[in-house]
C-alpha cells in the first residue's frame, strides 16, 4: 500500500470525482482510475460506489480514507523535516523506512539531530514493506533501513532499536465482553488477520511461529495486506488482527486495541546497515539513533 496509491484515493474520496481528481493530480484519468482499482483489489474491499454523478465512498472506504489522510498528514511533515534540510545543505545520507513506521516519533527527532552530525547534511527518505527496504539496501539503494525484526543476511548489521507488545485489534462489541488476552494463546478459534510475506515476512513468520500447525487458530494470511491495513479491514469485519503498541494510536471507529500480555507477545525493530565499512555519517546516525532510543 504505497504512498502514490493512498494520495490518489483520498484526492479522489475529498473531490468526489475522477476527473476533478485527475485534474488536481496533474495526471490522466485512466492511470489514476487503474491505481484506485488496484488499491481496491488490495485491500480487497469496494472503496467507492460509482455513478452518473460521481464518486462516493463506501462504509470501509470512508474508515479507510481517515486512516489514510492521517498517515499522510504525518508524512507530510517528516517530508517538510527532510526538504528544508535538503535546500540548506549539500551531503545525503539515504533512509529507508518500513511500512507501519509512519508514526515513529522518535525517528523524525532523530533525522531533525542528524544536523549535529554534519551541518552539510542531506537526508533522503525512502518508504515500502519491510522486504523491499531491505533489498533496497543490499542494492545499496539506501544506506540504513529501520525494519520490524531483523534482516536474516550475513552481509547487514543489525541492531534493535526498541521493542514493540502486541495488541489484539477486535471490533468494541467483542472488546467489550474481554479486556484483556492474559496471552497469545488466549486468541483462540478467532479469524486472525496477519500481513502476507509479500507484504511484511517478519510478521507472517512471527505469527506462523506464535500459531504451530495444529492450532485451533483460523489464521489467514492470503490478502495481500500488510499492518497499516488491519486495523480497516477489523473494522469492516474482516477478523481480528495484531499490531505493535506504536500502531494502537490510529484512530479507528469501532475498533479497540487490547492489550496481548506474555513474553512471547513481543515485536522488535532494528535499525540496519551494510557490513562493509559505513561512512563516518552513517556510523554516526547508526550510534546517535540508538543512544536516543535504547530501551524503548
Amino acid at each position: 500500500m504505497d504512498l502514490r496509491r493512498l494520495r490518489s484515493f483520498v484526492t479522489v474520496a475529498q473531490l468526489g470525482s475522477l476527473t476533478r481528481a485527475a485534474r488536481h493530480l496533474h495526471i490522466e484519468q485512466p492511470p489514476l482510475s487503474r491505481q484506485i482499482a488496484s488499491l481496491e483489489k488490495e485491500v480487497g474491499f469496494d472503496l467507492f460506489t460509482r455513478s452518473r454523478t460521481g464518486m462516493n465512498l463506501t462504509e470501509f472506504g470512508s474508515v479507510l480514507s481517515r486512516q489514510a489522510s492521517r498517515i499522510i498528514a504525518e508524512f507530510d511533515v517528516m517530508e517538510n523535516i527532510i526538504e528544508k534540510s535538503r535546500r540548506e545543505h549539500k551531503y545525503r545520507i539515504n533512509i529507508g523506512i518500513s511500512d507501519g513506521l509512519h508514526s515513529l516519533d522518535h525517528f523524525i527527532k532523530s533525522v531533525m539531530a542528524i544536523r549535529s552530525f554534519d551541518p552539510r547534511v542531506i537526508v533522503d527518505l525512502k518508504h515500502d514493506c519491510n522486504e523491499n527496504v531491505i533489498t533496497m539496501l543490499r542494492e545499496g539503494t539506501i544506506d540504513i533501513a529501520v525494519i520490524w525484526g531483523e534482516a536474516d543476511d550475513d552481509n547487514l548489521i543489525n541492531k534493535i532499536i526498541f521493542r514493540e507488545r502486541l495488541y489484539a485489534v477486535t471490533l468494541d462489541s467483542y472488546s467489550i465482553r474481554k479486556k484483556h488476552y492474559r496471552s497469545i494463546h488466549d486468541i483462540d478459534g478467532e479469524y486472525l488477520l496477519i500481513p502476507s510475506k509479500s507484504r511484511n515476512k517478519y510478521f507472517n513468520d512471527m505469527m506462523v511461529n506464535l500459531f504451530p500447525p495444529d492450532s485451533t487458530r483460523n489464521i489467514n494470511p492470503n490478502y495481500d495486506i500488510d499492518l497499516l491495513s488491519l486495523a480497516p479491514m477489523v473494522a469492516a469485519g474482516a477478523g481480528c488482527g495484531l499490531v505493535p503498541n506504536l500502531l494502537t494510536s490510529t484512530n479507528i471507529r469501532g475498533v479497540s486495541y487490547v492489550e496481548v500480555h506474555g513474553d512471547e507477545a513481543v515485536c522488535v525493530a532494528s535499525l540496519v546497515t551494510r557490513r562493509e565499512i559505513p561512512s563516518p555519517l552513517v556510523r554516526s546516525f547508526m550510534a546517535s539513533f540508538s543512544q536516543k532510543n535504547a530501551g524503548v
